[in-house]
């Protein structure tokens, strides 16, 4: 009876190692290819990664851990934080114009959110060497086909136009995996494939035209580099870049306007955004505190209530939609996700602190918004996260003597 419990015990551990390497790796491979050649395939694949990554964690932990971790964590200020946010978000379908095209929003933010909670919880607590290198063989075969995708019709005249949209939403899901690639591959001393994997992700970005996603990545190396030389300096460059700019965002169309008056004309585009962003703030003080309701910046466009050249992007959308109380609480939870990515293992800190950069750049570009492949991409990038930093568990042998040590003589009575 004994053996037949051994044999059950390995069985289920054999079969939770085998669903995990296949959920890792449609996340890590399956993933950003199919986000630059299908239009569905990432919104099909990733649930199916996630899925398999719970079923292992639960076959090895009998159902408790998951659920448990994800608990502990909802708890915590990060946890406290996101559900205020959530209900704020949720009151504020009361005074919206648009209370069903939020509230799917809504939902839809909060089921990707809880299930790539579930999945990062789901990790062991040491993942395998073997599983992690899939991450950095993904990223390089989805830039790969992203600079086929952009260099076969400059060759062949002939071939027909490829979907600009699929490229530009597969180069922003490569650029927000890219940095745990690097990570990974940096934390085991591989720095010519990392290399490498930077030179292709970086000539997808410049040959498909991807400003906004090659501006996040030179922010997020620069915070990686500061991050890796001095922690407590990228911590706190980290901490004025992205919490405090949400917090002083009302005041940036004010501090702007003269400076991109001078430079580009009274005139352009951008200056007409910045005029139009500090009349909305001075039109209407009141609305800073409780906002216009969800997803009002994004569709308030389109439906002609608010000016053609009103601006996008995180910044404006989060005081305009929720108000303070909203943009108060981002400002603290990115504060909390930051000062949660310092204090991880060393080798994962970094690029960590580089993963929320270049995600905080995206949104304030306006790329993505709260749209379902967005969401999808943030869940997999903080599921990259936490598997990089569980993967950093590699002790250093102690150094062998060539020569045997002197015995030492003992001295006759």
């Amino acid at each position: 009876m004994a053996r037949l419990g051994r044999d059950h015990d390995d069985a289920a551990v054999d079969a939770a190692r085998l669903l995990r390497r296949l959920g890792f790796a449609v996340l890590a491979m399956a993933a950003p290819a199919l986000a630059i050649g299908t239009r569905r395939g990432l919104v099909i694949v990733v649930p199916i990664g996630m899925a398999l990554l719970l079923l292992a964690s639960l076959l090895e932990t009998e159902g408790r851990a998951p659920f448990s971790r994800t608990w502990e964590g909802l708890r915590g200020p990060a946890g406290l934080l996101a559900g205020f946010i959530f209900f704020w978000a949720a009151l504020s379908l009361l005074w919206t114009p648009f209370p069903a095209e939020a509230a799917e929003r809504l939902v839809n933010a909060l089921g990707f959110g809880l299930f790539g909670l579930l999945t990062a919880a789901a990790l062991p607590e040491r993942m395998r060497s073997s599983d992690l290198y899939l991450l950095p063989v993904g990223v390089g075969l989805a830039g790969i086909g992203a600079l086929a995708l952009t260099i076969w019709p400059m060759m062949s005249p002939s071939v027909a136009e490829f979907d600009r949209s699929l490229l530009d939403r597969g180069l922003l899901l490569l650029v927000l995996m890219a940095p745990m690639a690097v990570t990974w591959l940096v934390s085991r001393d591989r720095f010519v494939s990392a290399f490498l994997l930077v030179a292709v992700v970086t000539a997808s970005l410049v040959l498909g035209n991807a400003q906004a996603a090659l501006a996040a990545m030179i922010l997020g190396a620069l915070v990686f580099a500061v991050a890796t030389v001095n922690p407590p300096l990228g911590r706190m460059l980290s901490l004025a870049a992205m919490p405090g700019l949400v917090i002083a965002a009302p005041l940036i169309p004010f501090l702007l306007r003269p400076g991109a008056k001078l430079v580009l004309g009274s005139d352009h585009a951008r200056v007409n955004s910045v005029r139009t962003w500090a009349r909305i703030v001075t039109d209407d003080p009141l609305r800073l505190i409780t906002g216009h309701g969800l997803d009002t910046a994004m569709r308030a466009k389109a439906a002609g209530l608010v000016p053609a050249q009103t601006p996008s992007g995180i910044l404006f959308e989060v005081w305009y939609d929720l108000g303070f109380l909203g943009a108060g609480a981002l400002a603290l939870l990115l504060s909390r996700a930051i000062l949660g990515a310092s204090r991880l293992h060393a080798g994962a800190a970094p690029g960590a602190l580089m993963t929320l950069m270049v995600a905080f750049t995206l949104a304030v570009a306006g790329q993505g918004s709260i749209q379902a492949w967005w969401l999808i991409g943030l869940s997999v990038a903080c599921v990259m996260v936490f598997a990089v930093d569980h993967g950093q568990y590699r002790t250093r042998r102690p150094p062998s003597r060539i020569v045997a040590p002197r015995r030492r003589r003992i001295p006759a009575p």
